[in-house]
């Protein structure tokens, strides 16, 4: 069995295994999908993953749910998929929202990851999430890091917080201030970062890398930058053509996207990259082995509580609030994403 699951664990991240591992406290991290070890989190996600194998119980539970909370965010960000949803009056409750996040923690989900908008315009909520969550599912937020202090970073990591994925498109100011559309969002996510590693959250920055952006020197760059802040992981999202960015040609080329997965590769395993952040390349998986979204590992609930495959695919599929999280898993596995099938 464990043979088994190292061949496709293998097959999957195109890497020598366990070639890297960022400690946090008293927990190891190796992948950014994966909650750390030791951990009652970490242990069902391996229980998930060798029911895959051998079902003994009636699920395969949910590696990763992404959760947006708030239809609020004072940025303008050039990628945002949520676009077409901001500034709107919110739909759900805290209680609501806290009543789909047992329904998908009883269903087995280990990583649960609370957006937006921006969630940190939701703090107090936030905390009353994670006052009220179960035991053995890690929780993260996707922010800008506006609103992310000390003092937050310190509350949040004591009432059971995890990590903070927090979005940097570039490593010079002018770069991602513009990118943002925020003046100071630069400054605001350094500062973040430097809270949450105070706090002990494990930190992963998030680039969205377009066109302009993939050259080998920026990425060296970035990488730097990276290693230099202390974070534990780097997220490489490549631009889709969804949210505002709709109908408009932002692909990457092979050029690009060879670049990326050279990155990928070389700073995962060389030991000339060994004090580097692990990056964490969906697209590299998703090329070779398909999408993990559509609820067969992940997939992201809107500000609504409707279903999609994931952020990108923008689609209502199912809604959490009316349907079992059963139904809501077996209508998501009747779709596909319409690039990495």
């Amino acid at each position: 069995m464990l043979n088994k699951v190292k061949n496709k664990y293998q097959r999957i991240f195109g890497e020598r295994f366990l070639s890297k591992a960022a400690r946090v406290g008293n927990r190891y991290f190796w992948r950014l999908a994966a909650p750390g070890f030791p951990s009652l989190a970490n242990y069902r996600m391996h229980q998930n993953e060798i029911n895959r194998f051998v079902p003994t119980a009636h699920s395969n539970g949910m590696r990763s749910v992404l959760f947006a909370i708030t239809k609020k965010c004072p940025l303008s960000c050039e990628h945002c998929f949520e676009w077409n949803n901001l500034s709107k009056s919110e739909t759900l409750s805290v209680d609501e929202i806290i009543a789909i996040i047992h329904k998908y923690q009883d269903y087995g989900t280990t990583q649960m990851m609370l957006s937006g908008g921006e969630p940190m315009v939701r703090i107090n909520d936030v905390y009353k999430i994670l006052d009220k969550a179960k035991e053995g599912t890690d929780f993260w937020i996707i922010t800008s890091g506006i609103g992310l202090h000390d003092e937050q970073a310190t509350r949040l990591k004591a009432k059971g917080l995890t990590g903070v994925m927090i979005s940097l498109d570039h490593y010079e100011e002018a770069g991602h201030d513009k990118f943002r559309g925020f003046g100071g969002s630069f400054q605001a996510a350094i500062q973040a970062v430097k809270s949450a590693n105070k706090a002990g959250l494990v930190v992963t920055l998030a680039l969205c890398s377009t066109r302009e952006f993939t050259t080998s020197a920026n990425l060296i760059s970035y990488m730097d930058l990276a290693k230099d802040l202390g974070v534990a992981f780097v997220q490489l999202i490549e631009p889709r053509a969804t949210g505002r960015y709709e109908s408009m040609d932002v692909a990457l080329g092979k050029e690009h996207i060879s670049l990326l997965e050279d990155f990928y590769y070389r700073y995962n395993t060389e030991k000339a990259f060994r004090q580097y952040p692990i990056i964490n390349y969906l697209g590299y998986h998703q090329r070779r082995v398909g999408c993990f979204g559509a609820g067969d590992r992940f997939f992201y609930i809107d500000t609504d509580g409707d279903a999609h495959i994931c952020p990108y695919c923008v689609k209502k599929v199912s809604n959490t609030i009316n349907e079992t999280a059963i139904q809501t898993v077996e209508s998501l596995s009747q779709h596909s994403c319409h690039e990495y099938v």
